[in-house]
């Protein structure tokens, strides 16, 4: 698979701000991390989970890109896709906080609704 459209941004915040604007129309997006060890700026693996659950999304693929970049593929949950263990307790954790949207919502297994 190749990498398609690709998202720089370094917080959670300009993320589930594109997941506002997007959930519904985009079928993926790349996120673009930078490797720990050039100490470049890069959103947070479990933030960037935790917003994509939030809208019904989850992370499956990562690419090399060059020697400091990946991109880290987020589409859509299809539906009755398993569900991790720690991605339950993740969007337990968006429940409680208030952060889980009603696109988020509709895709949960019945053990987290």
């Amino acid at each position: 698979m190749q990498i398609g459209e690709t998202l720089y941004i370094t917080n959670r915040d300009d993320f589930r701000t594109w997941l506002i604007e997007n959930h519904g129309s985009k079928k993926e997006i790349w996120l673009i991390r930078y490797k720990k060890v050039t100490k470049k700026p890069s959103i947070d693996y479990v933030e960037a989970v935790e917003e994509a659950i939030c809208f019904g999304w989850i992370d499956n693929l990562e690419k090399g890109m060059d020697e400091e970049r990946y991109a880290l593929r987020f589409s859509p949950r299809k539906p009755k896709s398993n569900w991790t263990n720690t991605n339950k307790d993740r969007a337990r954790k968006m429940i409680a906080e208030g952060r889980m949207s009603s696109a988020g919502k509709a895709t949960l297994p019945p053990d987290v609704k």
